[in-house]
């Protein structure tokens, strides 16, 4: 079984970035997703895997009250390119909980397509990580596995993506030299 190490998000980004083992590069979201407002206590299990393929369970999180808004978070799951239910090799459909100030905030309807949500907003910044980790993220922990990402687009909220969900929701602004990323 893989080994994760708990880090403190900020100082384990800010070493990496100081010596060099982590390089922050520009990304746009492009994955569109179905989303439906999460019944308060509901459990969202979100799954990922290792580099060698096998699942590890990346966290389970709680739908609770948006304190910005009073209104519960959305349950969000993400399409292919196909628009159909992303499900992994192992079964699990990809899904996660987003609250409902994040979630107007990074996406609207799709007017093309009833029921489907595109990412709105501007481009992020990420840094890919060497190691397993396990961070704090939204009053929950997360395990990455190494060649997952970071955002570190805003310094007071920072979150981590497995390398899989990353490649199918984000592509790099400059694909040059980019051996991960996916086409």
């Amino acid at each position: 079984m893989d080994e994760y190490v708990k880090v403190n998000v900020k100082d384990y980004v800010n070493a990496g970035i100081s010596n060099g083992t982590m390089v922050p590069r520009e990304a746009y979201k492009f994955t569109r997703i179905i989303a439906r407002p999460g019944v308060p206590n509901e459990t969202i299990i979100s799954w990922s895997v290792n580099q060698e393929g096998n699942e590890i369970q990346e966290k389970i999180n709680t739908v609770s009250v948006d304190p910005k808004t009073n209104i519960p978070g959305w349950v969000v799951t993400k399409l292919d390119d196909n628009g159909e239910i992303m499900v992994d090799n192992n079964g699990h459909i990809n899904e996660w909980i987003i609250d409902d100030a994040t979630f107007k905030k990074k996406y609207e309807m799709d007017e093309q397509v009833p029921g489907v949500f595109k990412p709105k907003g501007q481009n992020q910044v990420f840094v890919q990580i060497p190691d397993n980790i396990t961070l704090e993220q939204w009053g929950s922990e997360m395990n990455i596995a190494a060649g997952g990402f970071i955002n570190i687009t805003d310094s007071n909220d920072m979150y981590g993506i497995s390398k899989s969900d990353f490649e199918d929701t984000y592509k790099f602004v400059d694909e040059q030299n980019i051996g991960f990323a996916k086409k």
